[in-house]
């Protein structure tokens, strides 16, 4: 479908907009413009609480784990007074990249021109250059960004204007007490890189319940759900798209499955069943009776995902000798269905290249999809 001049028209959106049972998606160019993806990097990822990975990641002095959010490339570094830090992955000399993938080191050294930082950001040698007025450690340290926490979970925020995380989560923590989240370790994180889809069609995938029957035809559909109740995030105080799965068993297992036993601070609905909070823009967490699987979503551009799937545990299970054959099934379900997703969403990415906006309705099987897109409309329209 063209893509319109004035992508911030409102009047682009009036089918979006309607209520869930007659609106229709998001237009194709959301999906496939690279002017759209840049509205969404100015408006959503620079301006909200980006989850960027687990403590557990850095869990010594000198840790560190590199990202890239919506471009910005981003260090996050345990630095020897224990505190972890986030810095713009950038030299303040020339600009370099001074950090890839993830590790331990003793100092963050530029491989251009080897100005070298401590690991609390701070310039300590600029070799064959001397201190004058001009250049000065002190004034030259890497470039922070803003990090807060809840929990083990850490997040970034390029606005330092912004409110606090705990604004943003809302009712999440209280949601999630039951499981203990302060007790959770993640145990393995597995990246899909470039998953040829836009990042919100996974996000609404993960939300959509008519696809599992089709989709997951052999392995998600064979696991019964005796009731679902549903709540968007208009219901709930906080930047997250929920709801809750009622049924019997763990949803971190495949069917016929046995694993761990129940988190032993569970209470009431949470003890049968799965709750899925979805924090804006791009965290997908379902927290079920033994476990907790957490979806990561990098955009790369339009039409380009990197899909992280992270396993967490109660830190105590770890510890058990059979740990890691237990573990083994739960890492067997995410690596069976993952892939399904990735090309579900890889197809539609394909059939949004239409010359026409053939996507025309939601169902009420959907209806947390129709809260995603708006939710969306609302931050890069600035209708909030």
């Amino acid at each position: 479908m063209t893509e319109p001049l004035n992508l911030l028209d409102p009047n682009h959106y009036r089918n979006v907009r309607r209520p869930a049972v007659e609106a229709a998606p998001l237009p194709n160019w959301c999906y496939t413009s690279k002017n759209w993806h840049a509205l969404e990097v100015e408006h959503i990822f620079m301006k909200v609480w980006n989850y960027v990975g687990h403590i557990s990641r850095v869990s010594k002095v000198g840790d560190f784990f590199t990202v890239e959010v919506a471009g910005a490339p981003i260090i996050i570094i345990r630095g020897d007074d224990g505190e972890i830090r986030a810095f713009h992955n950038s030299c303040r000399h020339r600009g370099s990249k001074i950090a890839w993938g993830d590790g331990n080191c003793k100092a963050l050294t530029c491989p251009y021109h080897t100005w070298t930082y401590a690991r609390d950001g701070a310039l300590i040698a600029t070799p064959l250059i001397e201190e004058d007025e001009h250049i000065r450690h002190s004034k030259l340290g890497l470039l922070p960004v803003r990090l807060e926490r809840w929990h083990g979970f850490l997040f970034i925020n390029f606005d330092d204007k912004a409110a606090k995380l705990l604004d943003w989560l809302g009712d999440l923590p209280e949601t999630c007490r039951s499981y203990a989240p302060e007790t959770m370790i993640c145990t393995r994180r597995k990246v899909y890189e470039g998953v040829k889809a836009n990042w919100k069609l996974h996000f609404e995938n993960f939300n959509d319940s008519l696809h599992i029957p089709f989709v997951h035809g052999g392995t998600l559909n064979r696991q019964n759900v005796s009731g679902r109740a549903r709540r968007t995030h208009e219901e709930f105080d906080g930047q997250c798209v929920v709801h809750f799965t009622q049924h019997k068993g763990s949803r971190g297992l495949l069917e016929g499955e046995t694993g761990f036993p129940q988190i032993d601070s569970l209470e009431g609905r949470y003890q049968e069943g799965t709750w899925y909070p979805c924090i804006l823009p791009t965290t997908m967490m379902a927290w079920t009776i033994d476990c907790m699987f957490l979806f990561e979503l990098w955009p790369r551009g339009p039409e380009s995902v990197d899909v992280g799937i992270c396993s967490f545990f109660p830190e105590n299970r770890t510890k058990r000798s059979d740990f890691e054959e237990l573990a083994a099934k739960y890492y067997e379900r995410l690596d069976v269905i993952l892939p399904e997703d990735n090309h579900a969403v890889e197809l539609q990415q394909q059939g949004l290249h239409t010359p026409v906006n053939a996507a025309a309705r939601f169902t009420h099987m959907e209806t947390l999809c129709h809260a995603f897109d708006n939710w969306v409309l609302d931050q890069v329209l600035n209708t909030t």
